[in-house]
């Protein structure tokens, strides 16, 4: 190579760039300069190659340590967004360091504002202690959160802060109409995007009334910037749909309103607001429909299925006390499905539920009890990598939210063909215990079947049907005293009382874990015919929600034991312990793909299993358990699963779903706090009590005795005593 080459000769930044990010082993300029087939004379070209980038950032997403030998760089990295003050500066993590908060003094270099959600290299200035939070400020956008949001309209706009009209951009019929249909729509229960009208309807915003500056406060509570846009009359507290537009350093910030809502009370516009400040999928994709569709119009043929009925010798069977034959083994074909329809499985639930997904029966033994917990055979029907599954997968769970539910499979599915409905036949799975009077374990299996649920219960009715018999939890229950109107009246006189008593033995079994118990109440919110909240009322917590707890702790326990036992592919759930008694809530559990100790329940291995329609996770784990107690190459579900299933896509799948149910929790909250905000405006200026939950050196976390919602009090609004 020539003498005098200098740094021309070094590849482009990008070719560097790429090259860096390939591994993650240490490296120096000598060795990336010997990798990149060039002289050791030009290592002081490289290292002002490497200073220039790392100005411009493109070594922040680099494995930590991969640089060696450079020093005097400056220290980029990768950051994401997660609030923005009103002044503008912004808050971020860092995502391979999480414990680290960054403020970002300044905006983008081209003026963009940054949202939450906006992921972002920054450049850091120099660590003025060990402790505390880092400063920096925004070189470039990796990916940008949705410019589009809701926003209230301010009562008033003071005329010294609000910029000229003329300077504010407007909506213009092009844009008003060029607005995506879903944004029109309203989501129903089914997760589907139709036309519903008793929700409020988005308008396009008016553009022939003279405009005027209003003042736009984003409904995400991590957005704390007030915006500016030109609109004709709206009334405050009026709910939009408004655009980010770009930001002029030293301006005050700018958007366009798109779509006008409705008012901030509208029925239904609280869990309107919580889904679009949580970003999250709630419209299935046409092929999951059609497959959903397609999948609910294929009976369920008895007569074609291979059902294990044998009750010879050779089958293992144990007879009940009516008689039945309940074979322990299958006869070895993996498909062969156990015949459960003469066993009167019950599901207990909500009144208001509408996908049952598990179901339970016991009878007594000579030694103390045998059990069967059924669940919905969901993985039936979601096949690895179809359409439904990638639906499932990203949504991570169904969401409940008051009035309305954004399901993880589609109706036809998760209220349809896989859910346990009384008197109709249903392909399940099952798990079958025989456990002593104290509650141990003796023996257990999993294997698939065909069950007919007996009845549809509340755990109104299980505690009423168990209070009617004043013996009913002794070790000799009495007959719970039943009318012909009753849903338990077609029930085997003895089940009920069974159950209770089946569930107390595993109580005894089970470790007391006081950290599953927070101390805090759970409230349900009752609404009228129109949506709006009439009523805060606490769960009642009744034995009959113990009953069933206990039967589904004992399941999936079992579950996670054997996924375990059998090193299957799935996903642990646990619990890390809390640093301190005072910090137990602020410990929340995860999933995993190997097990680890669930402080809450104090078990040594953990999963869940009961509920496939709801949580993605339990449809892995069924496909995992399957897939190992049978053949892969003989069952379909098997097929393809070893690529689902691996290491490594495991733990990514695990950190989504941790994810996905993060998520939902805080729009659940989020919906309950704005309905809360309307249940108490009628007590504005009372006195209500409140819970204090925590203090910190701004002011009082506390918790609402009449909503259950949280609150903060801030210092100066407390007395001076």
């Amino acid at each position: 190579m020539p003498k005098g080459i200098g740094a021309s000769a070094l590849p482009g930044h990008e070719v560097i760039r790429q090259f860096l990010e390939a591994d993650s082993a240490p490296i120096g300029p000598t060795d990336i300069l010997r990798a990149l087939g060039l002289p050791a004379r030009m290592k002081a070209a490289l290292r002002a190659t490497l200073h220039d980038m790392a100005l411009a950032g493109d070594l922040a997403c680099l494995p930590p340590g991969r640089l060696k030998g450079v020093t005097g760089l400056p220290e980029t990295v990768r950051a994401k967004i997660t609030r923005l003050r009103s002044d503008g500066q912004a808050y971020a993590h860092l995502p391979d360091e999480p414990a680290i908060s960054l403020l970002l003094v300044s905006t983008l270099p081209d003026g963009t504002l940054l949202l939450p959600g906006d992921e972002v290299v920054a450049r850091l200035r120099p660590r003025l202690s060990l402790r505390g939070r880092r400063e920096g400020r925004p070189l470039r956008l990796l990916s940008a959160a949705p410019r589009l949001f809701p926003a209230t309209v301010q009562p008033d706009v003071s005329p010294a802060s609000a910029p000229p009209a003329s300077s504010l951009p407007s909506t213009s019929p092009t844009d008003a109409a060029a607005n995506d249909a879903s944004e029109n729509s309203t989501i129903l229960s089914d997760g589907n995007a139709k036309e519903d009208q008793s929700a409020p309807s988005a308008q396009p915003a008016e553009t022939g009334a003279a405009e005027h500056p209003i003042a736009l406060v984003p409904c995400d509570r991590r957005f704390g910037q007030v915006l500016y846009a030109a609109s004709g009359p709206l009334s405050p507290e009026t709910v939009v749909l408004a655009e980010l537009v770009p930001h002029q350093p030293g301006k005050p910030p700018k958007a366009a309103i798109r779509t006008v809502l409705g008012p901030i009370d509208a029925p239904g516009m609280a869990a309107r607001l919580a889904l679009l400040t949580h970003p999250m999928p709630t419209v299935f994709s046409p092929e999951a429909e059609a497959e959903a569709r397609h999948l609910a119009t294929l009976p369920i043929n008895a007569e074609a299925l291979p059902l294990d009925t044998d009750t010879d010798t050779d089958t293992d069977t144990d007879i009940t006390s009516s008689g039945r034959a309940l074979p322990r083994k299958s006869s070895g074909h993996p498909v062969v499905r156990r015949d459960l329809r003469t066993i009167p499985l019950v599901t207990i639930d909500e009144a208001t539920a509408e996908d049952f997904d598990d179901a339970i029966w016991a009878e007594r033994t000579t030694d103390g009890f045998h059990l069967l917990i059924a669940i919905a055979d969901v993985a039936h029907y979601v096949r690895p990598g179809s359409a439904l599954d990638q639906d499932a997968r990203n949504r991570g769970n169904s969401v409940y939210l008051p009035g309305q539910v954004v399901p993880m499979l589609p109706l036809a599915l998760s209220a349809g063909v896989c859910s346990l409905k009384p008197g109709e036949d249903r392909l399940c799975v099952y798990i079958d215990l025989h456990i002593t009077a104290d509650g141990q374990r003796v023996s257990g299996r999993f294997g698939r079947g065909l069950m007919r649920s007996a009845a549809r219960l509340t755990y109104q009715a299980v505690q009423e049907a168990l209070e009617s018999s004043p013996q009913s939890q002794s070790e000799a229950p009495e007959t719970p005293a039943s009318k012909p109107d009753t849903p338990w009246a077609a029930l085997p006189p003895d089940l009920l009382p069974t159950l209770m008593t089946a569930a107390h033995a595993l109580q005894q079994a089970q470790p007391p874990h006081p950290a599953d118990r927070t101390g805090e109440e759970e409230f349900v919110v009752t609404l009228d015919a129109s949506g709006h909240p009439t009523a805060f009322t606490p769960r009642q917590r009744l034995p009959a929600h113990d009953l069933v707890a206990s039967f589904m702790i004992a399941a999936n326990h079992f579950a996670a034991e054997e996924l375990d036992r059998h090193t299957a592919p799935g996903l642990f759930r646990v619990h890390p312990a809390a640093p301190s008694p005072t910090q137990q809530g602020r410990q929340m559990a995860r999933y995993v793909p190997r097990p680890a100790w669930h402080d809450g329940l104090q078990l040594a291995c953990y999963t869940h299993f009961t509920s496939p329609i709801r949580r993605y996770a339990d449809m892995v784990n069924h496909r995992a358990l399957l897939a190992t107690l049978m053949p892969p190459e003989r069952t379909m579900e098997g097929r393809g699963e070893s690529a689902t299933l691996s290491p490594s896509a495991m733990h990514a799948l695990a950190g989504h779903l941790h994810l996905a149910e993060r998520r939902a929790s805080s729009a659940t909250q989020a919906c309950y706090n704005r309905l809360a905000a309307l249940f108490l405006r009628p007590f504005i200026g009372q006195t209500l009590r409140a819970c204090v939950t925590g203090t910190t050196r701004t002011g009082v976390a506390v918790t609402l005795t009449k909503t259950g919602t949280p609150s903060f009090l801030f210092s100066s609004a407390l007395p001076d005593e």
